[in-house]
């Protein structure tokens, strides 16, 4: 079978909506992690994010856990949690659950998904189903599908300054969508105390004046270092690496978070 082109979720601050679609090779191609990651806005950390990837016996579990931290934890308790099950099939990644539960907002943003797939005879088909918002959805797909969490695996797994384009199908709201990334730079920053080359990705909104910045590390199998969302050519909030730790390994790669002036 030839091989094909197959959020960070900004939970609480950042209308983060961006997945990848290329088909991966498989077989663990990422270690597990433990990430840990500022939200920031006006300068201010008001939450904290919390990412964990982790193996199964059929593919990923991938889980994020978001809390407001400092003076936003004063004002309101919302929460965001998710989790993400993607199988390994062959050369492809395949999303087969994914669940998201926001607290302390009136409006029900929550979503309960599965995916039913098929690949007999090489072809590749899946069924989707499930609630989300509050409303059943029943939607079908030919090829490899993300969610808000489940995008970085794909991206962490083909990133690279050879590849400029990264177009990518995704479930949003209850809707499947076409997006597209764009490596557009690359350039050297400081995480922990060491040098590292850092290739920039962004996603622009066809529709509205938005783009979502990624940045990631190669030399740390491509972990997002900082993703920035911008609103009419202004940054509107951002979400900063603040610490990391692959396959169990301790102590994290730790950074606390100043200022700026090392990106």
């Amino acid at each position: 079978m030839p091989r094909k082109k197959t959020f960070f979720l900004l939970p609480l601050l950042v209308a983060a909506t961006t997945l990848l679609s290329h088909n991966v090779f498989a077989t663990h191609a990422l270690p597990e992690f433990d990430a840990r990651y500022a939200i920031q806005k006006y300068d201010l950390k008001l939450a904290e994010a919390h990412y964990q990837l982790s193996y199964t016996d059929k593919g990923y579990k991938f889980s994020q856990d978001t809390k407001l931290f400092g003076i936003a934890s004063m004002f309101a308790s919302d929460t965001v949690s998710a989790v993400s099950y993607i199988d390994e099939a062959g050369d492809n990644l395949l999303l087969k659950k994914h669940v998201y539960k926001q607290t302390g907002r009136e409006k029900n943003r929550d979503e309960d998904i599965d995916i039913l797939w098929n690949t007999y005879k090489n072809t590749l088909k899946g069924k989707i189903s499930g609630v989300v918002r509050g409303k059943k959805i029943d939607l079908q797909t030919d090829s490899e599908i993300w969610d808000i969490v489940s995008f970085q695996i794909p991206l962490m797994i083909e990133a690279s300054e050879d590849v400029k384009e990264y177009p990518y199908k995704a479930i949003l709201k209850g809707e499947i969508g076409d997006y597209n990334f764009v490596l557009t730079s690359s350039k050297k920053i400081t995480f922990a105390g060491k040098e590292y080359k850092a290739l920039q990705l962004v996603r622009s909104d066809p529709d509205r004046d938005r783009q979502l910045h990624i940045w990631l590390i190669p030399a740390l199998y491509n972990i997002p270092v900082i993703i920035e969302n911008y609103r009419d050519g202004k940054l509107h909030s951002r979400m900063q690496l603040e610490s990391v730790s692959f396959n169990h390994e301790k102590p994290y790669i730790e950074q606390a978070i100043d200022n700026d002036d090392d990106y």
